[in-house]
């Protein structure tokens, strides 16, 4: 059953910004003109929030904020139509809320911790699914060939000289403890690839070999101005910088990839969700690729085992993203690494459209079809 997506629409002024909510296809629900004093409000309690992520406190202290900052934007951007919203929700669909914005502001704000008068926040609530996207874009209708299972997921970690965010073997290893788990023998079959260094010509020769459904790429992101970027390794070390707008053309685009993720954080620094969700927003922006998943952390996190474990887990299970990701923030929301910290806020989707499956769950590859990958730049690893 196809979703059903509610267009938030938000667009900033220089003195204000105006809201539109509409079901696709429909007329809209409302407009409304939000003060500048009013989104001084937002960004004081979404501020606290983001606290409690860059510096976790006491767990009272870190549900307050994240239900502060989940009410606030609630009551501005969607309580005023709740109650006609929930009358014309579909009965067992999910509902996408598409939140579209010419603002990287706007868009960063913590969408998923909106919070209605049932309590439960839309981010850990199965129904609904979050999608970040570029004003304007019209959603993908344009459908993926699926090529077989099961699911072929490709990490590549990137540490140049002079940007030490991440020690590439911990960051490997962590990833294969996502991928697979030794103690569940239930766990389904995940095909990983391990890119064996940061370089930008490894990456583009494992993709053609792998013909991932998944990459993740683990390193620096930077941010200039709205525009993120990426850093991947020369061959001698030195930081490769590309913007997104380079990595679909010349990476993603023709892939076969349905999901890029995009993951890492500098020590000691707060996680770099501008930066992080600016790559995202640009691949997404390009129109040649309709789904990633930005999450600023490494993989050594006390959260990103289990939230990853439990994505991966499910999207080999033939789940739809959307779902993966709702069940993988509620298994972290549920049992926190540190309840001082609402880890599960991390994560956040942009996308231009929701894509029912990664693979085709009713054809499988015989591993022994694949050629193994022993090559210097990348391989296939049994786990």
């Amino acid at each position: 059953m196809n979703p059903t997506t509610l267009h938030l629409r938000l667009q900033r002024s220089a003195d204000d910004m105006t809201t539109q909510l509409a079901w696709s296809g429909q007329a809209p629900l409302s407009m409304r003109r939000i003060s500048e004093l009013e989104l001084s409000g937002i960004r004081h309690v979404v501020d606290g929030c983001r606290q409690v992520l860059n510096r976790p406190g006491s767990p009272s202290l870190a549900t307050a904020a994240t239900t502060a900052a989940g009410i606030e934007l609630f009551h501005l951007c969607l309580g005023p139509d709740w109650e006609e919203i929930r009358s014309q929700l579909p009965h067992g669909q999910t509902i996408i809320l598409a939140v579209e914005s010419d603002s990287a502001e706007l868009l960063h704000l913590p969408w998923e911790a909106l919070q209605p008068p049932e309590g439960v926040p839309l981010g850990l609530n199965t129904r609904f699914a979050i999608h970040r996207r570029p004003l304007g874009m019209a959603p993908t209708n344009r459908c993926r060939a699926l090529s077989p299972g099961p699911l072929r997921a490709l990490f590549m970690v990137s540490a140049p000289k002079g940007m030490a965010w991440l020690s590439t073997s911990q960051e490997q290893a962590a990833w294969q403890q996502m991928v697979a788990d030794p103690h569940d023998p239930s766990f389904p079959t995940i095909q990983p690839c391990l890119v064996e260094n940061g370089q930008w010509e490894a990456l583009h020769q494992a993709i053609q070999h792998h013909q991932p459904h998944v990459i993740h790429l683990a390193g620096p992101t930077l941010i200039r101005g709205t525009r993120g970027f990426f850093a991947f390794e020369e061959v001698d070390g030195r930081a490769d910088v590309r913007t997104p707008e380079e990595m679909v053309r010349e990476l993603l685009r023709f892939s076969g990839a349905g999901l890029v993720i995009v993951t890492g954080r500098e020590p000691d620094k707060p996680p770099p969700m501008a930066a992080c969700g600016a790559l995202c927003h640009g691949i997404v922006a390009s129109g040649e690729f309709a789904m990633a998943l930005a999450w600023p952390e490494t993989g050594q996190a006390p959260e990103s085992r289990p939230f990853f474990q439990t994505l991966y887990r499910d999207l080999a299970t033939g789940t739809t993203v959307d779902r993966a990701l709702v069940n993988a923030r509620c298994a972290i929301a549920a049992t926190p690494a540190d309840p001082g910290r609402p880890g599960w806020l991390l994560a956040a989707l942009h996308s231009r459209g929701a894509l029912p499956f990664l693979f085709h769950t009713g054809l499988q590859v015989n591993r022994q079809q694949l050629t193994t990958c022993n090559t210097m730049k990348y391989k296939e690893i049994d786990l």
